[in-house]
């Protein structure tokens, strides 16, 4: 894929040539005539820049305090760097080194052979590509670590850290959620009668029921083996009986096949209700755990919510 480069020069000519001559390399650019709308653009097109081509001598504010400033921006958002080759006329020992400083990549010295920006833009190109793949790796290693490897849904480390999120949304927002924990009733039963890959037909189909019926902003997690959460945000305590009933039916009212066989399955379901209060997700998880443990010794398949 061609680079997108932003070029950043307060002169018209300047900026002109840079533009023809990189687009006749095939590469894509956006413009900007001073440091500060060179941030804007920065902060415009941040996800798909992999270049920026900043003219140091600039009024108001000049280059290096404006990749100062998208420096500061990539720290604040956590973001992958983004190469800077500064452009100028000076060739002074210190210049270039207070570029580097500044948080460039390179310095180049106006007027600028074309055959020289055609090697350094070589160079750029093979650095962005590179940084695509890199980032791409990050975006899958990330995915594997926060996803359950059967079932698709969040692991109990990314269930817990949507968790904190929500309980954060709450205390801050005022409204109310419902955490709840549910577990496929002799689950043991099913592995030990129809062997281990049914058992996992089993686990995927259930969360593939519950997911259907989960509106879009819920949330699923696997906590470990056929234990299971559920997130549901701006949730209504006089909702949430009716709601968790409706995920115990749909678990329950047809059996899974797997090959000619027919696995009936139940599932018994402990809810805790959160509008706010003090209480961290250790606790709040205590308590759907406590009633799940309920729902379970009471004759499984069943909800159970007891108001704090």
């Amino acid at each position: 894929m061609p680079m997108r480069v932003l070029i950043v020069d307060d002169t018209n000519t300047d900026r002109l040539l840079l533009k023809l001559h990189l687009s006749k390399l095939g590469y894509r650019t956006i413009e900007a005539s001073n440091g500060q709308a060179a941030i804007d653009q920065f902060l415009a097109h941040s996800q798909d820049l992999d270049l920026i081509l900043m003219d140091v001598q600039m009024p108001f504010m000049n280059g290096f305090d404006a990749v100062r400033s998208i420096r500061k921006i990539q720290e604040q958002q956590k973001q992958e760097w983004l190469p800077v080759i500064f452009l100028s006329a000076s060739a002074e020992d210190d210049d270039v080194e207070d570029g580097i400083l500044a948080g460039g990549d390179d310095y180049l010295i106006k007027p600028i052979s074309q055959k020289v920006l055609s090697a350094k833009m070589l160079a750029m190109q093979r650095i962005a590509d590179m940084r695509r793949r890199l980032v791409e790796s990050n975006r899958v290693l990330e995915e594997l670590a926060s996803t359950d490897y059967l079932t698709g849904v969040a692991n109990r480390r990314a269930f817990e850290v949507m968790l904190d999120r929500e309980m954060s949304f709450v205390r801050r927002y005022g409204s109310s959620m419902a955490c709840a924990m549910f577990d496929l009733d002799k689950f043991k039963v099913v592995n030990d009668t129809y062997g281990h890959d049914a058992g996992d037909a089993v686990l995927v189909e259930v969360v593939n029921r519950i997911k259907g019926v989960l509106r879009e902003e819920d949330i699923i997690g696997r906590l470990g083996g056929e234990e299971f959460g559920i997130i549901l945000p701006k949730m209504p305590e006089n909702e949430l009986i009716e709601t968790f009933e409706r995920y115990r039916c749909v678990v329950a009212e047809h059996p899974v096949t797997y090959g000619d066989i027919e696995i009936p399955i139940t599932a018994s379901i402990g809810v805790a209700l959160y509008s706010g209060n003090k209480e961290n997700k250790i606790e709040l998880l205590k308590r759907a755990d406590d009633s799940l443990y309920e729902a379970k010794e009471t004759g499984r398949n069943r909800v159970v919510y007891h108001p704090q």
